[in-house]
């Protein structure tokens, strides 16, 4: 038996494609968890996260054999993710009586440093006050940097997840970058460096 833990994302999902149960069992022991915490921050609610990507991976199953190849299974699973979340969401507002919106209400990340890595680049006072503006980003500009700067998603892949043209993908995130140096008085370069030490609760 193949072992799947150390194979390609494109292999992995061939394998799959082609009828393999434990590629099919690989593929969600490798990205259940990171479904679940960028779904979580959409829905917000942990039942219905849980229900999409119990969904998703039942529409996956049902549909392999019509499925394109991919090298990106995080990147196909995050956008089909979020499409089946604010599906479920516009389906509740319709039926509450409200109204139906591509938008998630809001999202619910914690940004956070690893204080070894941040201690020799910034104070904490400094660091607190930096993690206390981007927690104040927009949702649609923490959902990019969110995808950016914790899940490596390249800008062409943010746009697919999020439903953008790839020009807004670039739009979003700079527009964060560029309020957090103004409101912090920091250096662009630095912010970026500073970026890639970003966590998440």
């Amino acid at each position: 038996m193949k072992n799947y833990a150390t194979v390609s994302d494109a292999e992995l999902w061939d394998d799959f494609r082609q009828g393999s149960r434990t590629a099919y069992a690989a593929i969600y022991e490798r990205y259940a968890r990171v479904l679940y915490n960028y779904g979580y921050k959409i829905a917000q609610e942990r039942q219905l996260t849980e229900d999409c990507i119990q969904d998703l991976f039942l529409i996956i199953l049902e549909s392999r054999e019509r499925l394109a190849p991919t090298d990106s299974i995080k990147f196909y699973l995050f956008r089909a993710l979020r499409r089946e979340i604010v599906r479920k969401l516009q389906k509740r507002q319709l039926f509450e009586g409200g109204e139906g919106s591509d938008e998630p209400a809001d999202f619910r990340a914690v940004f956070t440093f690893e204080p070894t890595w941040l201690d020799h680049q910034i104070s904490s006072e400094q660091s607190a006050e930096l993690l206390l503006e981007l927690n104040r980003l927009p949702a649609r500009q923490k959902e990019a940097m969110f995808l950016k700067f914790y899940d490596n998603l390249s800008y062409e892949e943010i746009a697919g997840v999020m439903g953008i043209e790839q020009t807004s993908a670039y739009k979003i995130i700079y527009k964060a970058l560029d309020r957090l140096q103004d409101r912090l008085m920091v250096d662009f370069l630095m912010l970026v460096l500073l970026m890639g030490g970003l966590g998440v609760e």
